[in-house]
């Protein structure tokens, strides 16, 4: 049996190309019209053109914001969105839910509207046509499937009312 050499310079070289694909495909995101120069984005993330992110928002790696042709995504100003959250604003239609080799499935498109100074926690889902009022606080590992109203604390299997945040300072 012949024994696999360890050779650091594959390593470095595997390395370095990622991170710099890494860096394109950040800059081509932040180039969106639609997307604040001011936002961060994680790695990995994918966001799709319907989508506008306002001034000072961060996405954490893995985030997924699809909107639809017909649909869009608005995210608004200094929100925390956390890793691996994924945002759709379109779904499969129960009429025709998968495609054959020539019938295309059919989708439900509703746009979804997230205020200011949302904290979304990771491994979230939200569902299309739901509305996150501004200073909402979205639970890690929930699934959002209705609207969230202003200074909400929500969070579960689907997302349901924890309490009302009243302990938020007012120097926004």
């Amino acid at each position: 049996m012949k024994k696999i050499t360890y050779i650091p310079i594959i390593d470095e070289l595997s390395s370095f190309i990622l991170n710099r694909a890494r860096a394109f495909k950040k800059r081509r995101l932040l180039k969106n019209k639609n997307i604040h120069s001011s936002v961060r984005i994680g790695n990995d993330c994918l966001i799709d053109k319907n989508v506008y992110i306002a001034e000072g928002t961060y996405i954490g790696g893995g985030g997924k914001l699809y909107a639809g042709v017909e649909s869009k995504i608005e995210i608004g100003k200094y929100c925390a969105i956390g890793y691996n959250v994924h945002i759709k604003a379109r779904s499969h239609d129960l009429k025709r839910p998968t495609s054959t080799g020539s019938i295309k499935h059919l989708r439900v498109e509703k746009d979804i509207k997230i205020g200011d100074f949302v904290w979304i926690g990771d491994n979230v889902f939200v569902k299309e046509g739901v509305s996150i009022a501004s200073h909402a606080v979205i639970a890690a590992n929930s699934v959002v499937v209705k609207n969230v109203k202003e200074k909400e604390i929500v969070g579960g299997v689907p997302a349901k009312h924890i309490r009302i945040n009243n302990s938020l300072i007012d120097t926004y």
